[in-house]
């Protein structure tokens, strides 16, 4: 089956968007900080406000589709174009989490500090959006082969978690396939690379249930690629 769903946290630029943009083309990024704008491949924008998905790229027109994030208006609307199945997407990338809830507590308490009340509000929003885009991988009339949630990365109790605010932190890892610490490595030569672990090890939140990646990389993938991993998992459930 070809399916994955993975969240990924870590620092600032050791390229977390870079590995959401290796998963299978045409994606869909929906983009709350601007990360997609220097990940490689042809790009296209989409306004879910305006008009539909795209047509599927013939001949190569565009790799990734990438739809601006200024409120959480248009998270609900992109999610109802891609509920509906008629768009061209293979994956979708949400960058960030991190960044998408402060849109969703934006837009329920404006610029003041949210009440309790507010905030059992963004924790229930965040949750069963998370939950529906997850779903999308087993979608009836569209399934999306990969999921890529990005956040940034906190230091909480002695572990390094995905950094969302409130319960959240607590339950957003249980929704997904795959948890993956990104971080950035110099290797022998001198140069740097990209390593992602997906195991919970040294006080990192990480985890692999897909029974396919922790036997075929061991708790570090160097050089993650996406479309790579979904190929594994395809391979190996068939």
């Amino acid at each position: 089956m070809r399916s994955l769903s993975i969240l990924i946290h870590g620092e600032p630029g050791v390229g977390k968007s870079w590995l959401g943009a290796s998963s299978p083309a045409p994606r869909l990024i929906l983009d709350a900080e601007g990360g997609s704008r220097f990940t490689p491949g042809l790009k296209m924008l989409w306004d879910p406000s305006l008009y539909a998905p795209p047509a599927f790229p013939e001949n190569g027109e565009w790799e990734s589709c990438r739809v601006i994030v200024r409120e959480w208006r248009t998270v609900e609307l992109v999610y109802q174009w891609l509920n509906m199945g008629n768009h061209p997407f293979r994956s979708v990338v949400i960058d960030s989490i991190t960044e998408i809830q402060r849109r969703v507590i934006d837009h329920a308490s404006g610029i003041e500090q949210p009440a309790l009340n507010e905030w059992g509000y963004v924790l229930r929003v965040m949750e069963d959006h998370v939950r529906k885009i997850r779903d999308l991988v087993e979608h009836p009339i569209k399934p999306i082969e990969c999921v890529c949630l990005i956040t940034l990365t906190h230091l909480r109790d002695g572990i390094f978690r995905p950094f969302v605010r409130g319960q959240l932190e607590l339950t957003l890892p249980g929704y997904v396939d795959t948890v993956g610490y990104m971080k950035l490595e110099i290797g022998p030569d001198g140069n740097f690379f990209r390593r992602l672990q997906i195991a919970p090890l040294g006080g990192i939140d990480a985890k692999d249930r897909t029974n396919v990646l922790l036997p075929a990389y061991g708790a570090f993938i160097d050089n993650p690629n996406l479309s790579v991993m979904v190929d594994l998992i395809d391979q190996a459930t068939g």
